[in-house]
């Protein structure tokens, strides 16, 4: 899948202690400066802006367009105050334009320099908001925190990456986002749930379609509602892990899916790993 020039780049080499033949070393080729992956890492987020092409970005509708109707009903469209909106999971199983994000470099080369060099994709999911129903926002919330106090000597925190790939524009009508940047450094610091106020040392990031925002999964954040004025906002989450960590348990992971068919005709040991096959585990 194309994506917009990323000039900023570097190279980065793993010496592996521990590993052996071709798990000795990794290089990488960074889509990123280290600057940003420094501020990835102090401040929890990088955004990068139009970084799908109107071509690719018109591709990607399509296929969430196609997931939508087939599976999209009235029911499935959550209202309450927490988290509104359809939540489509394994979008890589249900059409085979997603499965051009397996080996997307300018997410992927990032998940690697800040989690290590072998990581899996452990889920690709979306979330859709409707203008004509109530409650389309979300609460302040972390996607994967779950620290224990007092912290055992050997507690590992969970880190994890999520990439919001943007298909529509978001303005104040069709609900921005907001993140606290530097937040998940605070291990222990607590929103409470419901949570929809405003917060001083909030960002708030009105993003063109084709945007995405690579961000650890624990800075708190938030999505504003989708508005009668607004239009149908649609989100890719997709999202890098460890390949050591479980995957996603979210959703119901279709039976003879796009992946297992990929996984069966590939020799392609990086894709493998990606998928949840191979890798340090």
């Amino acid at each position: 899948m194309q994506h917009a020039a990323i000039t900023g780049r570097h190279a980065l080499h793993f010496d592996i202690v521990g590993g052996s033949g071709e798990h000795s070393t990794r290089d990488v080729e960074v889509y990123a400066t280290r600057e940003e992956i420094e501020q990835l890492a102090t401040q929890g987020y990088l955004l990068r802006e139009r970084l799908f092409p109107q071509e690719e970005l018109e591709r990607l509708r399509e296929a969430m367009d196609a997931v939508e109707a087939d599976e999209a009903r009235s029911e499935h469209i959550a209202r309450g105050v927490h988290f509104g909106g359809w939540f489509p999971r394994h979008l890589m199983d249900k059409h085979p334009t997603f499965l051009e994000l397996i080996k997307f470099p300018p997410t992927l080369s990032v998940a690697r320099a800040v989690l290590g060099p072998y990581v899996n994709i452990r889920q690709l999911g979306a979330r859709v908001s409707y203008p004509g129903e109530p409650n389309q926002q979300t609460h302040w919330h972390i996607h994967r925190r779950h620290v224990p106090e007092p912290s055992p000597a050997f507690y590992v925190y969970p880190h994890t990456i999520d990439c919001l790939i943007y298909l529509d524009d978001t303005d104040d009508a069709s609900g921005p986002l907001a993140i606290l940047p530097g937040s998940h450094l605070g291990t222990h610091d607590d929103i409470a749930s419901g949570d929809l106020s405003e917060k001083p040392e909030q960002l708030t990031l009105r993003l063109a379609a084709g945007s995405c925002v690579v961000m650890h999964s624990n800075i708190w954040h938030r999505a504003y509602p989708t508005t009668p004025q607004g239009r149908k906002r649609r989100l890719l989450i997709l999202c890098y892990g460890p390949t050591w960590m479980r995957r996603s348990a979210f959703g119901v992971k279709p039976e003879d899916g796009l992946r297992d068919r990929l996984l069966a005709e590939t020799d392609d040991p990086e894709v493998r790993e990606l998928l949840g096959v191979g890798g340090y585990q």
